[in-house]
């Protein structure tokens, strides 16, 4: 979405040396994130704009790590440096909105107990997790956990791990849910257990390779897909490009050959329910509020502030779980997998507090059912 730069962040320079002869330490490294992440704003005005919503995220983020210092969670300066809390809910998270209740498919009790698996357990360490992705500046993280969990039941039923197409999702699935009142919105949001039922009618994906992810980056603007519901998602983007859509990108010859979604299951809001389900299941794709994980570095994230559970807005891979242990209390956590590149977070995962609920982790876990 950032197009310009003919001199970068020279203007910036020009100013500040002609007022004090030398660069002072926060432009330096705005200059130096700028070009660590590659932003490049669409004109001088924009530049200013972000340079003055980065100088208020440097001490959003002083003022973070006091807060949770003695929780041992970090936070640092990232690819969304630039963004205010407003721009960030808008440009990379979902519309918040409350889990569907689901009637059918609901697991709410496990055949195992808790006390029969093991104390800890990490689908990364059995090769049914793929690498990190990076949505960019869309609100495709649904497609992403869509995709991430068929990538892992594929896997565990025996085949090569492999990604498949997160944009044939954002493309082609205009699923809705007219009961729930909700909708798969493309670059604007939608659900994983919709997007199983599409995949499921639709014959399957291509692969990642086949028909690659494009959207988020600003290598396509490809057009609402067949069905899209402009009531539920809001207006479609003002321009695309036909010839970057569905219709032209969708090569069903190219679906990975034996690949079936036959249906989906929902877990029960529960989370010790979701802990031997993902012990015995695999991966699970999970929706939580992720307002204030924007600046998350490192440590298990237990938020200080209200996240409301009915204002769910990101989906994310729920892959595994542990203890870190201390001197004065434990913290059971889950090992998350996010699609915000390995820049962030632990090398683009998360761990999140276990057993509270935190932040509507327990609202809206679904999983993929493979022929």
């Amino acid at each position: 979405m950032l197009r310009y730069r003919s001199v970068g962040t020279a203007w910036l320079l020009l100013l500040v040396l002609s007022e004090s002869n030398a660069i002072n330490d926060d432009l330096y490294r705005f200059m130096e994130w700028t070009r660590e992440h590659n932003k490049v704003y669409a004109s001088k005005h924009d530049e200013e704009a972000a340079y003055k919503t980065y100088l208020e995220n440097v001490e959003h983020v002083r003022v973070l790590n006091e807060q949770y210092k003695s929780r041992n969670v970090e936070f640092k300066l990232n690819q969304f440096a630039d963004l205010s809390e407003d721009e960030f809910r808008r440009n990379v998270l979902m519309r918040p909105r409350p889990a569907p209740e689901h009637v059918q498919n609901i697991v709410k009790m496990s055949k195992i107990q808790p006390q029969d698996i093991p104390n800890a357990y990490d689908w990364r360490d059995h090769g049914v997790v793929t690498e990190i992705k990076n949505q960019g500046s869309v609100g495709s993280c649904w497609a992403f956990s869509t995709c991430a969990n068929i990538e892992g039941q594929w896997a565990l039923k025996g085949n090569k791990l492999m990604s498949f197409s997160v944009e044939q999702l954002v493309d082609c699935d205009g699923s809705q849910d007219t009961v729930n009142g909700n909708a798969d919105c493309g670059v604007f949001g939608g659900w994983p257990y919709l997007a199983f039922q599409y995949i499921s009618k639709a014959g399957g994906l291509a692969s990642w390779d086949d028909y690659s992810y494009c959207s988020g980056n600003g290598k396509c603007f490809p057009c609402p897909a067949h069905g899209y519901n402009k009531t539920l998602c809001g207006p479609p983007t003002p321009y695309c490009n036909m010839s970057q859509s569905c219709a032209a990108g969708l090569k069903k010859n190219k679906f990975v050959p034996g690949l079936k979604v036959k249906s989906y299951i929902s877990i029960g809001k529960n989370e010790t329910v979701m802990l031997t389900e993902l012990y015995q299941r695999g991966p699970l794709s999970v929706l939580i509020n992720a307002i204030t994980l924007q600046f998350y570095h490192k440590g298990v994230w237990d938020p200080l502030l209200a996240c409301s559970p009915s204002d769910l807005d990101h989906a994310v891979l729920l892959v595994g779980y542990g203890t870190e242990s201390s001197l004065f209390k434990d913290k059971p956590y889950w090992v998350i997998k996010n699609s915000w590149g390995e820049k962030w977070g632990e090398d683009g995962y998360f761990r999140m507090i276990r057993g509270k609920s935190r932040c509507g982790i327990d609202q809206g876990v679904t999983s993929a059912i493979l022929e």
